[in-house]
């Protein structure tokens, strides 16, 4: 596993508690769905959903692993929002949606540095990147 953190800061106050929330959902549904393979992620979720590690305000620092459990659970938000005929408010979606590209984005930005072996001398750290 990467040792890699990932500095995340969420720009309002709705973000955290929507991916907490997310998590709750997943994590009810998980025996039903198995989103997640293998008890670290689950791990991951239970800590995230229930820990201090998504707090309201301030930078989350993440695993490479929690940003994972996270775009899986995303991903799976997003599926059930588009299937649903419930409306959220824009101003409010667009909020969940910026957090949702970020953690993403993220990850995204991990599974290529993982990928690619490049000279790294005068680079930021990953803490720095994202």
């Amino acid at each position: 596993m990467s040792a890699d953190i990932f500095t995340i800061e969420p720009q309002w106050i709705v973000q955290a508690p929507h991916l907490r929330c997310t998590l709750k959902r997943a994590l009810a549904l998980q025996a039903a769905h198995n989103f997640w393979s293998g008890t670290e992620h689950i791990n991951n979720a239970v800590a995230m959903a229930y820990g201090d590690q998504l707090p309201d305000s301030g930078r989350w620092e993440l695993t490479r692993s929690q940003l994972r459990t996270l775009k899986i659970a995303i991903e799976w938000r997003r599926a059930t929002r588009a299937a649903s005929d419930k409306k959220t408010a824009p101003d409010i979606l667009e909020r969940w949606t910026k957090i949702e590209d970020e953690v993403i984005a993220a990850y995204r930005a991990g599974e290529q540095r993982s990928r690619v072996v490049l000279d790294l001398r005068g680079c930021r750290s990953p803490k720095n990147m994202v």
